[in-house]
């Protein structure tokens, strides 16, 4: 069954999760608007799917959301999906990180959920109807040492989409956070870049726990992402979803560089 009359945007279309989750929307028929804020990226992206939009977007930019949004409504004509997929990592100690440093990884990460979330609601309560999903990280829970900003703007991530999912229950509108396994090398670069750190090592991420298969979590989030947005999913909000569990307290300090 196809989508074709349904519309997705995601933001942040770099690293294996965001590019497993725009081709999975496309083989749903989705029309999909990429964004990144490297223009090059979203544009490598949505050549590898037809009549896919890219566009470059800085989500700390409100306008830049906005402009976003505007291009996808003038040709779509609406938005059903939105995915946040912008993410951005460094591996540091709380003393040693610079207020600079703090501000970037927040607003990268948490102030681009209300940016977004500003920017779609209005044309979703017009339709009554629509689904934001925030892509976060199990860090909001187990606490890795040396993320501290990190974990911090995904547990503000993750309390902001729940109570904007309360605040918008009665438009049809869902709202839900998934909270992936580990840290993607895209985002520890593109942190470092952000902040003027050394990036990473290639082939360099962060992973939670070993119970987690790395190379298989992108398709298993993509996989959620469009159940959550499908007609099965329409009794799922306010939820913030993972994939392993980690109850087990010895887990919570088990962040880790490892090779991809």
């Amino acid at each position: 069954m196809t989508l074709s009359d349904k519309t997705a945007i995601v933001f942040g279309c770099n690293g294996n999760i965001a590019q497993m989750i725009c081709k999975k929307l496309y083989d749903e028929g989705y029309n999909l608007v990429v964004t990144d804020l490297k223009k090059e990226q979203a544009n490598i992206v949505a050549s590898e799917m037809k009549s896919t939009t890219a566009i470059g977007v800085d989500v700390r930019s409100e306008n830049d959301i906005k402009e976003a949004v505007r291009i996808a409504l003038n040709k779509y004509k609406k938005i059903d999906v939105v995915v946040n997929c912008s993410r951005i990592a460094l591996f540091k100690e709380a003393v040693e990180l610079t207020e600079h440093e703090w501000d970037t990884i927040v607003d990268f990460n948490t102030k681009s959920m209300y940016y977004i979330a500003k920017a779609v609601l209005s044309t979703m309560m017009e339709n009554n109807a629509g689904v934001i999903i925030g892509m976060t990280s199990k860090t909001a829970n187990s606490g890795p040492a040396n993320l501290s900003a990190y974990s911090a703007s995904m547990n503000a991530s993750i309390g902001f989409l729940r109570s904007l999912s309360c605040e918008v229950r009665n438009n049809n509108i869902r709202v839900n956070a998934l909270c992936s396994g580990f840290i993607e090398h895209e985002e520890l670069v593109l942190g470092a870049e952000l902040t003027e750190n050394e990036p990473p090592d290639k082939g360099i991420y962060i992973q939670f726990s070993p119970l987690i298969n790395v190379a298989n979590e992108p398709e298993a989030l993509a996989n959620m992402i469009a159940f959550l947005a499908s007609k099965q999913g329409e009794f799922i909000t306010g939820q913030a979803y993972s994939l392993w569990d980690d109850d087990m307290t010895y887990y919570r300090n088990l962040g880790q560089m490892a090779e991809f």
